[in-house]
């Protein structure tokens, strides 16, 4: 099987890429021209590996390469002339590890595809390349990546719910009875008040892409920490997104500003709740939307008969009180000379 590395920020889509992310049902997160816009700019630049058999895509793995200097230095890293991290994920996910394969791709195979495409990182970035991070393992997937001399540790896990009911009014009653008095309160005040416009849909042209990267920005500056820090998404990849019509927004708008937006990742039977910000109550934010955004979201993915939804990783007891299980994670450091 042949590997190739990619980047989307200057080289042209593979063939068979697109058919590969249809026919296994990978979000809007994986389309080719999403990831290149998730690096405009960005001190995090992308580095994807795909595997064909013949002419045919097996299997993808995505991630970044970061440079050692502080995040807010804003210098892009420079392969094989400093010392860079190879961080596999990509901007935007955090449902589990950035790699997808064929169901006919064995276990072992894929533990060997994923050395493969270590190794070509490796000659890729340089003698500099410090090892490899993968932050996002799903328990089952461990051994895929796990090996004498790699670090492991406990990351932050995701969260998934199943959705057996026929309306959003179902949910509501499966959830305890404090939270249920709450959010049905909380609905209501969002609905009843006249100075928020609150909109959803697909294909979200009438947004500023530009107004969401600001509030995304900030929103993210307050998740950020040092071993885990986060790329500020561009103008570029909203504007990538909001185009799209198996991506769909809720946004909240007051008379002058948004002030907050959800954006979901559509899918027949598991969409996911993508990226979320919104303005504090103390910055001219208003209260209670994070919980709307949740009931429009679960009654949009059971209209349309969805049998689970991904929530993503961060305020996990909030999303287990919203009926979500939580999916433990794994981050598995791999030093240089493991590498492949």
């Amino acid at each position: 099987m042949k590997v190739s590395l990619l980047d989307p920020c200057q080289d042209p889509e593979p063939p068979g890429w697109e058919d590969f992310r249809n026919a296994e049902g990978l979000s809007a997160v994986w389309a080719y021209d999403v990831i290149a816009a998730s690096s405009e700019g960005s001190w995090a630049r992308p580095l994807l590996a795909v595997f064909h058999d013949g002419d045919r895509v097996a299997g993808v793995v995505g991630a970044v390469y970061i440079g050692l200097r502080p995040p807010g230095s804003g210098r892009m890293p420079r392969p094989r002339r400093e010392p860079l991290v190879l961080d596999v994920r990509l901007p935007g996910h955090s449902n589990g590890p950035t790699w997808h394969f064929g169901d006919e791709v064995s276990h072992a195979t894929r533990r060997e595809l994923l050395r493969r495409f270590e190794r070509a990182a490796r000659r890729h970035l340089g003698l500099g390349v410090a090892g490899a991070l993968y932050r996002m393992v799903a328990e089952p997937q461990v051994s895929l990546v796990a090996r004498r001399g790699a670090i492991m540790r406990q990351s932050p896990g995701g969260t998934v719910m199943s959705l057996p009911w026929a309306s959003v009014e179902g949910w509501i009653g499966s959830l305890s009875r404090n939270r249920r008095s709450t959010l049905r309160r909380q609905t209501r005040k969002i609905a009843a008040a006249a100075d928020l416009v609150v909109t959803e849909g697909r294909a979200r042209l009438d947004l500023d892409p530009a107004e969401l990267a600001e509030l995304n920005r900030t929103h993210t500056a307050r998740l950020a920490s040092r071993f885990d820090p986060r790329p500020d998404l561009p103008a570029a990849y909203f504007a990538a997104l909001l185009a799209r019509e198996d991506v769909s927004v809720i946004s909240y708008h007051s008379a002058d500003r948004l002030l907050g937006f959800a954006i979901v990742f559509e899918h027949p039977t598991s969409p996911i709740y993508g990226p979320w910000a919104a303005l504090r109550p103390e910055e001219g934010g208003r209260k209670d939307l994070y919980f709307d955004s949740y009931a429009r979201i679960v009654a949009g993915a059971v209209g349309q008969g969805g049998k689970r939804l991904f929530g993503g990783r961060g305020m996990i007891d909030v999303k287990l009180s919203l009926g979500f299980e939580y999916v433990p994670m794994k981050l598995v450091a791999v030093p240089r000379w493991a590498m492949g």
